[in-house]
């Protein structure tokens, strides 16, 4: 017999002895006391079962179902209603279908495969394999919001459509979780239809479920910190199925990280995600979840909480490093990803004579890598000469890769006390005859900041 119904027929039975204890009462007194009773222990039998009512799936295979969603093909997206059937429910998970997909785009073996992943497994690349995505994200970002009082998260799968020429793979939408006249008061993620259970796709429900649970914690969260975490989410459960981001993204690095604008850069967010969550571990992006604060004051605060003694300009720089040292192995770990591997270089403004005379421009939060190619000489060093307007807001680092353990590079960081500075690399042309400048600005730019510089060998007197 289920445990609820136990529990309901206890209540009776003392209820049935009351009654006959207390004959000696009035009438009326007997039931104004009845009805006490019985209103306690009605409402202690609730709330010890409604735990067991939230197990019980609201929806069975085969329910229809209307939902708001929204036409992605105009813009601003406009509210539309679209009907469709429930086709699979597990221990997390409501898998809808548009009617109009089912059999189409859609099939009995992905929707398996869904609910199999989400419930109980990820692929082998995943931190945990022998568990489902729900437990992996739970476990690390934090419980998702529940308005509808079930625990299952709804996946309703239709076509979503392109607007000039942009694809939309899927996405969580908040006004769900508010009251409205297009609000489905549940938590639904939107999945589009093509291949749906492909890895790609599976990847997709983990970075949106990402921002579900986000927004339960910190629904003010800046995009750039938001769409980092749901990257990384993707590499949390196995799914670094957005290389192709990253190649895009390490073959124009002047792409902002942090923007002044709505905008955000996946590709960027995607290797800053992975990057801080090797450096600073799994515990580190749960608490950023959930810190109120937002963008970099909320990314310190979250290191002075765990009593981490770093900051976030110090861990910015040394990932533009990573970013082009890790093609090839690196001794240093905080030089290096372990999670994934970058599928090429970055692009660079690559020297092989000296002297020379430059100028560049670099965006807000971005990077420009300027490598300067020695020829073999002794006792030289590299003397640059670098120019800008505002000298505070640039980040200078200078890595001198060894030629013969290019695992070990050394790392500099240059202090610009002047809108003119210049400073010297000492010991170049033998071991060392590949110098790389790394170059960034630690604020949002509307438009890229202007710079200029040269370089030339000199004799290197203090090494003879």
């Amino acid at each position: 017999m289920p445990d609820g119904t136990k529990m309901a027929s206890s209540p009776l039975r003392i209820i049935y002895k009351l009654r006959k204890m207390l004959k000696i009462l009035t009438k009326n007194n007997l039931r104004i006391l009845f009805i006490s009773i019985v209103s306690f222990l009605f409402t202690c039998n609730c709330l010890f079962a409604k735990e067991d009512f939230k197990d019980v799936p609201v929806y069975k295979v085969g329910d229809k179902q209307k939902f708001w969603t929204w036409n992605l093909t105009v813009m601003p997206p406009e509210d539309s209603e679209l009907q469709a059937t429930c086709r699979g429910v597990g221990e997390y998970v409501y898998v809808f279908v548009s009617d109009e997909v089912w059999e189409v785009d859609v099939f009995e073996r992905d929707i398996e495969k869904i609910i199999r992943t989400f419930d109980r497994s990820t692929p082998e690349t995943s931190i945990d394999k022998d568990k489902g995505m729900y437990d992996v994200l739970t476990e690390t970002f934090g419980i998702p919001p529940d308005v509808d009082n079930d625990r299952r998260i709804y996946f309703l799968i239709s076509q979503l459509g392109e607007y000039r020429g942009h694809d939309f793979d899927g996405y969580f939408r908040f006004l769900d979780e508010l009251e409205g006249k297009h609000s489905n008061k549940k938590e639904i993620l939107y999945l589009d239809c093509e291949d749906p259970s492909d890895d790609y796709h599976l990847g997709i429900i983990a970075h949106e479920f990402q921002h579900l649970i986000h927004w339960k914690y910190d629904p003010r969260e800046t995009k750039w910190v938001g769409e980092s975490l749901s990257e990384v989410a993707m590499i949390l459960c196995g799914y670094y199925t957005d290389q192709k981001h990253v190649i895009k993204y390490l073959n124009n690095t002047d792409s902002p990280l942090i923007s002044g604008r709505h905008m955000v850069d996946y590709r960027a967010c995607l290797l800053w995600g992975t990057y801080i969550y090797e450096r600073l571990g799994v515990a580190f992006l749960g608490n950023l979840v959930q810190e109120k604060a937002s963008g970099i004051k909320g990314f310190q605060n979250t290191l002075n909480s765990m009593h981490i003694e770093d900051n976030f300009l110090n861990i910015f720089g040394d990932w533009l490093v990573a970013n082009y040292v890790s093609s090839n192995p690196v001794k240093e770990r905080k030089f290096s990803y372990r999670s994934i591997s970058l599928p090429t270089t970055p692009t660079i403004k690559h020297f092989f004579s000296l002297p020379v005379s430059e100028t560049g421009t670099v965006s807000g939060y971005a990077v420009d890598y300027l490598k300067f190619s020695i020829a073999r000489a002794k006792d030289k060093k590299l003397r640059i000469r670098f120019e800008c307007e505002c000298p505070d807001d640039f980040l200078i680092k200078v890595v001198k890769i060894n030629n013969d353990d290019p695992s070990n590079p050394r790392v500099e960081d240059i202090k610009l006390g002047k809108p003119i500075e210049t400073f010297d690399v000492s010991n170049v042309g033998m071991d060392c005859r590949e110098i790389v400048l790394v170059v960034s600005v630690l604020k949002p730019a509307k438009k890229p900041v202007a710079y200029r510089f040269s370089a030339s060998l000199i004799p290197d007197v203090e090494a003879n």
